[in-house]
């Protein structure tokens, strides 16, 4: 006797916290501050913009870039065979190499660790500049990629590596796709 009754004592609970829930009668009239920057900028529609240091050297070293959709600039060093573009999710065979875009240091390489570099375009598994960028290269081809911070390495950088806030530069090279 006592089960149906816990059965029906639970099903009112539940059916009332769903029923308040939906209705929207608790909810905050000002939710006031997102918690993280990135949701901050987003929210009040600011648009990241290249600083005036890194515009400079665009306009000095890399005249003549073409500009991406998503903010990134590049230079095609070594025309591609062929019309196929990697698609969404494909094995990607590059070698790469990185530089800072304000001293020219290198801070990074495929050839410094062990060879050509393996990932699925696309998803994430790399910088968002580098998939933006392989998505548009032919087999064989070679481009140099600058990438302001928001396409590279955000906010924060890389573990003692690559300092928060910074424009990058790769060599790419697009080895093979399958």
């Amino acid at each position: 006797m006592r089960t149906p009754v816990y059965l029906l004592l639970l099903g009112l609970m539940l059916g009332t916290v769903a029923i308040v829930v939906r209705s929207g009668i608790f909810m905050r009239k000002n939710p006031g501050e997102p918690i993280n920057a990135a949701m901050r900028i987003a929210l009040a529609g600011v648009a990241y913009q290249w600083t005036a240091a890194d515009l400079t050297l665009l306009a000095r070293d890399y005249a003549g870039a073409y500009d991406s959709p998503g903010g990134a600039r590049y230079l095609i060093r070594k025309p591609g065979t062929g019309e196929l573009t990697p698609k969404v999710g494909q094995i990607v065979t590059i070698h790469y190499e990185g530089r800072f875009l304000s001293n020219g240091l290198k801070f990074d390489a495929s050839a410094d660790n062990g060879g050509p570099y393996n990932f699925a375009v696309g998803r994430n598994q790399t910088l968002s500049g580098w998939d933006e960028a392989i998505l548009t290269m032919k087999k064989g081809e070679r481009r140099t990629v600058v990438l302001p911070y928001w396409l590279a390495y955000g906010e924060k950088g890389l573990r003692n590596k690559v300092p928060g806030r910074i424009s990058v530069v790769f060599d790419l090279e697009l080895v093979d796709f399958r």
